[in-house]
């Protein structure tokens, strides 16, 4: 009864300081943007240069979040985490104290880069840290608090400038960031990382052309199609989330404000979804039955959605149900990963296979805008179903290589 009571209260330690990392993650994301009318009251900066300071921060956080994953993997989770947590704490901190178009840009880039370190970072950790029947429950939560920082960030900044101004809510932030990070740093000891190994023998693999080797994983077959599955999906998901409104819009001919509800009624499902998901993961394992359930339920009411005219109500009903059956399926796809990913390559292989869903998210607008734009609202629903049905076939890729090979669960 002890030993358990130790394994719990241990798990929620980990859960605690990697969701709170995770949660600070999509806060910083999504910080600024709020304020960005006040930004232009306040300042000389326009709405152009600020949407260049996001891109800029995107792409930043695009092209390191690989090489960070090589870093994590050699230095291990808990220190990279923590640098990139300050990292990121102290550059928004900075935006604070700063009113030009060069400074915000290079505070952004820095923050951009610092970005970069979560996912291999809290990846590596979980899987080091939790026991494998746990997991599944581990990697929810993890998705659950980085969804619940983006849906508090709004409210919050804005709230914040109400009472002060906009500084303040930057400085703000920035300072729970850093104070989130020494708490990890001085009490972080239950994280492991996968760091333990000895010394010498990382020294000797990179001797012997170890940065040839990790490299070489990356393009073992089942991680390449994990990594075309996080495009497809991004495509998906990404479109809904941000096409649906104006396809409900033009195809219902529904005001804004219900078609928005009828988006969040989704997004809602998605994050209950997503702690659900994760008991299923655990009592079930990586199953394929269980992919196919939540991705063939949700794209069949999201086309349903698209085909059928129905009151208000019952279309939130029904998005909020495909957005659980979505969410559902994400433990089961992070285990996925796990399981056809080599032993001490956590890091590098989840923020391979992380940047897909950035590849995605660059597609992603091309695809669904020319379906609007040429007088086909419905392709907003039809394509996210198709595009959902696509990411499952990759599903089923990855467990049949792995099944070749002897590995996977």
């Amino acid at each position: 009864m002890t030993s358990v009571s130790a394994s719990t209260a241990h798990t929620v330690r980990v859960l605690g300081f990697i969701g709170s990392a995770h949660f600070m993650s999509h806060v910083f994301n999504l910080a600024l943007p709020p304020l960005f009318p006040l930004l232009v009251q306040d300042t000389s900066l326009s709405y152009t240069e600020l949407g260049f300071v996001m891109t800029a921060y995107a792409l930043a956080g695009a092209l390191f979040t690989t090489p960070m994953g090589f870093l994590v993997d050699r230095w291990g989770g808990r220190t990279v985490l923590t640098l990139g947590l300050a990292l990121q704490s102290g550059a928004i901190l900075a935006v604070g104290f700063v009113s030009s178009f060069w400074a915000m840009l290079a505070l952004f880039v820095l923050a951009g880069v610092a970005y970069s370190v979560y996912h291999p970072s809290d990846y590596a950790i979980l899987s080091a840290s939790i026991a494998r029947e746990r997991l599944g429950r581990a990697f929810s939560f993890h998705a659950f608090s980085g969804n619940t920082g983006s849906a508090a960030t709004p409210p919050v900044m804005v709230g914040i400038a109400a009472l002060w101004d906009w500084r303040v809510a930057m400085i703000a932030v920035g300072i729970f960031g850093l104070c989130l990070a020494a708490l990890i740093l001085l009490q972080g000891d239950s994280l492991s990382d996968g760091a333990d190994e000895p010394r010498k023998k990382k020294k000797e693999e990179s001797a012997g052309g170890g940065f040839r080797q990790d490299f070489r994983v990356l393009l073992y077959p089942p991680i390449l199609l994990c990594f075309l599955f996080y495009v497809i999906s991004s495509i998906g998901f990404g479109g809904f989330r941000a096409f649906s409104v104006a396809g409900i819009v033009e195809l219902y001919g529904t005001p804004l404000a219900a078609a928005s509800g009828a988006l969040t009624g989704f997004l809602v499902g998605s994050s209950a979804g997503i702690l659900a998901g994760g008991w299923v993961a655990d009592r079930f394992g990586a199953k394929m039955i269980t992919a196919a359930a939540g991705f063939l339920t949700a794209a069949a009411l999201i086309a349903f959605t698209g085909t059928v005219s129905m009151p208000m109500v019952l279309m939130v009903a029904v998005l909020s149900a495909a957005g659980f059956m979505r969410g559902m399926v994400q433990s089961t796809r992070d285990l996925f990963v796990l399981s056809v990913t080599p032993a001490g390559s956590t890091g590098k292989v989840f923020g391979f296979v992380n940047n897909g869903a950035l590849v995605g998210a660059a597609i992603m607008p091309l695809v669904f805008g020319l379906a609007l734009d040429n007088g086909n609202p419905q392709g907003v629903f039809y394509l996210t179903a198709g595009f959902m049905t696509l990411a499952l076939c990759t599903f089923f890729g990855v467990k049949q290589l792995a099944a070749n090979r002897g590995e996977g669960s």
